[in-house]
This record gives C-alpha cells, sequence and structure tokens, in this order.
C-alpha cells in the first residue's frame, strides 16, 4: 500500500484547489485532497473504474482517473471534473480513502 505522508494535501474548501491539483497532476507529481465532510465515495463501484480494494483499509486504489467524473456528479462538485480531465490526460490513478474523505492522485 502506498505511502501518503509525503503528499502536498490541498484543502477541497480552497477555491484555487481544482487548479492547484491539476497543476500538480500534469507535471505527474502526487497530490492529495482533503475532501469536505460530506463528500461521499460510498457509491462507487471499484470495478467499473479498474480499482482495486486494500482489504485492510478498505481503500479503493489505482482507479482510473475517469472515477472522479462520477465523484463530482454524485457529489455535485462540477469543479472536480477540472481534476478528473488532467487525471485522464495524464493517465494518472486516484486512491479513495472514504474513512479520511481523500483522494489521492498518483502516477
Amino acid at each position: 500500500m502506498r505511502d501518503y505522508d509525503n503528499m502536498p494535501v490541498l484543502d477541497w474548501r480552497d477555491d484555487k484547489a481544482p487548479q492547484k491539483a491539476k497543476a500538480q497532476i500534469l507535471r505527474q507529481e502526487p497530490v492529495v485532497l482533503q475532501m469536505p465532510d460530506d463528500f461521499d465515495a460510498a457509491l462507487v463501484d471499484g470495478e467499473e473504474f479498474d480499482c482495486e480494494l486494500h482489504k485492510e483499509t478498505g481503500i479503493l486504489h489505482d482507479c482510473g482517473g475517469r472515477v472522479l467524473s462520477r465523484l463530482a456528479e454524485q457529489n455535485q462538485l462540477p469543479s472536480l471534473n477540472i481534476v478528473a480531465e488532467a487525471c485522464i490526460e495524464s493517465s494518472s490513478r486516484v486512491d479513495i480513502d472514504s474513512a479520511h474523505k481523500r483522494l489521492i492522485v498518483h502516477d
């Protein structure tokens, strides 16, 4: 399982978070998005986005970037599509840590 401790963290409540995340992702640099408390990723079908479930932590990891578009729709966060597009363009992968309300984008 990947270690997230040394990755930069962006708070989604910052208005510039989507653009900052996009810049990081397009430079092929990892980033952690700390999502709002009401963010819900429970409805994501991991198989649909090629995710693997880490049984010990419950984290869906190595998901395709399209998963962010689904999460944007489910959570009514259209600006998350900016990040999704960057992930798709850069072929980045996404880990979903539902328990801690985090989205981790990496190579």
